[in-house]
């Protein structure tokens, strides 16, 4: 095989030429793996902070945190269905074969991300089902939750980029500041 992944059987030059095993033991992940981990847990961060907007709106003071951590329990859950199911049948269709154990596991990683966007927000909605806080105090702390935790997604994409610091920190901002125009606007709607 070739440096980029061409050999002559026609191997798709989208796939990495680098071994199983590093020369530690470790597996070695591919970059389009650590591409679709990170993706996945945007796209997870900005459809829960979604979906708890949208909640806020039918959340009073007699609404129950647990009926909430169910209705974001299930938003997520079909989200993070329907990107395991795309991502196996786009697999079906690129490779004609259902995905091998690896592939497998790295798909359900990937998809994974959107499940582990939601955790601390629902354990915020759960400190409230226990009556430690009201639940609209919950939805709030779980909003915020999700606007650090996209700053956060936005610091690990650019801290081993070539961009200058100011582009860095900008970047950082603006998919942060994507989290707090969805709390702004819901705030401004209602």
């Amino acid at each position: 095989m070739t440096e980029t992944g061409d050999d002559d059987r026609g191997a798709h030059p989208d796939v990495t030429t680098r071994p199983d095993d590093t020369t530690d033991g470790t597996p070695e992940v591919p970059v389009e793996h650590v591409v679709a981990m990170l993706r996945e847990r945007l796209y997870g961060a900005i459809s829960c902070l979604a979906t708890l907007a949208v909640l806020t709106h039918y959340t009073g003071e007699d609404t129950s945190a647990w009926d909430r951590m169910i209705d974001v329990a299930v938003a997520m859950g079909g989200l993070w269905a329907a990107s395991l199911l795309a991502d196996f049948v786009a697999h079906l269709s690129v490779h004609e074969r259902a995905p091998r154990r690896v592939e497998l596991w790295r798909m359900l990683q990937a998809s994974g991300q959107i499940l582990e966007a939601s955790l601390l927000p629902l354990l915020a909605l759960a400190v409230a089902g226990f009556g430690v806080l009201d639940t609209d105090t919950a939805m709030w702390i779980a909003k915020w939750i999700l606007v650090v935790e996209l700053g956060l997604i936005a610091l690990l994409a650019v801290r081993r980029t070539q961009l200058p610091w100011w582009q860095q920190i900008l970047t950082v901002v603006l998919l942060a500041g994507v989290g707090v125009l969805v709390i702004g606007i819901k705030v401004l709607a209602h």
